[in-house]
């Protein structure tokens, strides 16, 4: 240690000094209380041996300018007393200073009160540093959680949170949330809902939730269905995340146009289907592993399909919310949600399902994530279809002669697929990414994804596969239709689909052109979809080919129905 000895006797302060030296110390010498604080100044003593009474400046004086100005570091005073100072010394003990030794020296109690001032000092140089490296660590973590925090800001789109057929509640445990809420509209205007709890909760937590966005995003855009999602999603968990981290995941998609509501639930709590008035239509329990336990090929990613006529919403959130605790240490449950979300209110639900949330909490802090989404089906209203009356009607006849002699401003895109290509290729999501980068169609991915859907979902089922839409009509139809198509496709060996999709400058008009053909023998169309005014507006079927005649300028069954022409206006891009 180096230990400042302050003396205004030269023998004691010579004596003492030898001593502290010859234990190994290193002494450094004042002989009054001014020259001790100037001494400390400079040199940074670890302990000072301090006489009482000093000239110029005492010993008490001057402990408590050196106590001062060491701050937060720990600088022990050992006052050298005399008979007849004990007063001055009271009041320096008082002030800071933190031992004494009377005179004349006991160099055995000197040395035992130096070895253990020696122990606290290095106890509390490790408690320093310690406390330097918490320092640091609460910093790098502030940082981190900064830089992630923006990340999910960035990878999570806030605009799409605000979709009004979506209402949602997330208040994290921590600073971070490691439960993540996402949506987004297909190009057919499908509302896909995201609803993931990671691992844990806090930043780790967050870290596990942050792969799941970008193909979520990116796949929804390009029309991809939640089943091919849900693939992805998990391969990707599986590749990024450290072993035995997981997502429990619950996604959902609303599609209106067909009134289905499709559900898959891996590791989340039970999803409640509600009708408009809050009572509980339908269930879907988790029959699936949270993503990234097992490979894909080992999952199930088939969703539950629900459809109704009605208005009502869809409910899914995490265990956070539900193993809530109050002050009296009583669950919040989940048969306490539901009779939350059945009372009326004149606020939103999820306003007024937070304002009794907060309420039940009583101020008490949840421990875990709480997170709850609630998407509204069957209350949207129908969507407005524009009248396709750019070109007059004197131009309809000329479409085909026009299109045969197409100028430079044309291009063209032509795919063909056969039975084998039809088994796994995602053939609209594919053709989507082509379509994206078509200026001319940039304010019209909506329209030609609904028409190429439809047109090459009626090429594979009836051209191809020959199957019947009446089946939908029986109770469980739609599900038994569905099954049997993909039992047909996995044995489809041969036949063969064209698409082909054209643009020209028409009249100064710019128009496409889709074409689909397929092998197969064809249809009767006109039997079973009439003219668009005359089909019947039932969730089952019929709804798909009315709005492509719908948005379309012309619609051309040619022949026995196994090719189909659609010419379309694309909307301005201004």
């Amino acid at each position: 240690m180096k230990i400042l000895v302050v003396d205004d006797t030269e023998a004691i302060l010579l004596l003492i000094s030898r001593f502290v030296e010859a234990l190994g110390h290193c002494a450094v010498l004042a002989r009054n209380g001014l020259e001790a604080v100037e001494q400390c100044r400079l040199e940074q003593p670890d302990l000072v041996l301090m006489d009482v009474m000093m000239p110029v400046m005492s010993g008490p004086e001057a402990a408590i300018l050196i106590k001062e100005e060491s701050g937060e570091r720990w600088v022990p005073i050992v006052f050298v007393t005399g008979i007849g100072e004990e007063n001055a010394l009271a009041d320096a003990i008082e002030r800071g200073a933190d031992d004494y030794i009377n005179k004349p020296v006991n160099f055995r109690v000197l040395e035992a009160k130096l070895k253990a001032f020696g122990r606290t000092l290095e106890l509390n140089r490790k408690v320093r540093e310690q406390s330097e490296r918490l320092a640091d660590y609460y910093e790098n973590a502030e940082e981190e959680k900064r830089v992630v925090r923006h990340l999910m800001e960035q990878l999570v789109n806030s605009e799409r949170l605000s979709d009004p057929q979506l209402q949602y509640l997330l208040s994290p445990a921590e600073s971070l949330s490691g439960d993540l809420i996402a949506s987004a509209r297909t190009p057919g205007r499908a509302l896909h809902v995201m609803l993931a709890d990671g691992i844990g909760h806090g930043l780790t937590a967050a870290l596990n939730v942050l792969p799941l966005t970008q193909p979520f995003y990116s796949m929804t855009e390009k029309g991809y269905a939640i089943a091919d999602i849900l693939l992805e999603m998990n391969d990707k968990v599986r590749q990024v995340l450290p072993v035995g981290r997981f997502v429990c995941v619950t996604l959902i998609s609303i599609d209106e146009a067909t009134g289905c509501i499709e559900v898959w639930n891996g590791g989340m709590p039970t999803v409640f289907l509600l009708n408009e008035l809050g009572d509980v239509i339908s269930e879907c329990r988790s029959k699936n592993l949270p993503l990234g336990i097992v490979p894909s090929h080992s999952m199930d990613f088939s969703p539950e399909r629900f459809y109704s006529n009605g208005a009502g919403f869809v409910v899914a959130y995490s265990d956070g919310l539900v193993e809530a605790r109050n002050v009296q240490g009583e669950e919040f449950g989940v048969e306490r949600l539901l009779n939350l979300l059945k009372k009326p209110s004149d606020n939103k639900p999820i306003e007024f399902f937070q304002d009794e949330f907060a309420s039940f909490l009583k101020q008490e802090k949840h421990h875990d994530d709480v997170s709850l989404v609630l998407a509204t089906f069957g209350c949207i209203a129908q969507r407005e279809h524009r009248v396709a009356n750019v070109l007059s009607s004197d131009l309809s006849q000329s479409f085909t002669a026009d299109f045969a002699a197409r100028n430079e401003n044309s291009w063209r895109y032509n795919l063909v697929l056969t039975a084998s290509e039809l088994k796994y290729l995602n053939t609209i999501p594919f053709m989507m990414t082509f379509v994206k980068e078509i200026k001319s169609l940039a304010g019209s991915q909506s329209d030609v994804f609904l028409i190429l859907t439809e047109l090459f979902l009626n090429a594979v089922d009836h051209g191809l596969l020959g199957m019947d839409s009446k089946i939908k009509q029986d109770p469980d139809g739609m599900e038994y239709y569905l099954t049997e198509r993909m039992h047909r496709l996995l044995a489809l060996q041969e036949g063969h689909i064209e698409i082909d999709l054209m643009g020209v400058v028409l009249r100064g008009q710019e128009v496409l052109r889709i074409r689909v053909k397929d092998s197969g023998p064809g249809f009767n169309w006109s039997e079973t979809y009439g003219d668009a005014e005359h089909v019947k507006p039932v969730y089952s079927f019929g709804r798909g080919i009315s709005l492509v005649k719908a948005l379309a300028l012309r619609v051309n069954y040619i022949g026995i129905g196994n090719e189909v022409e659609v010419y379309y206006a694309p909307q301005s891009n201004s």
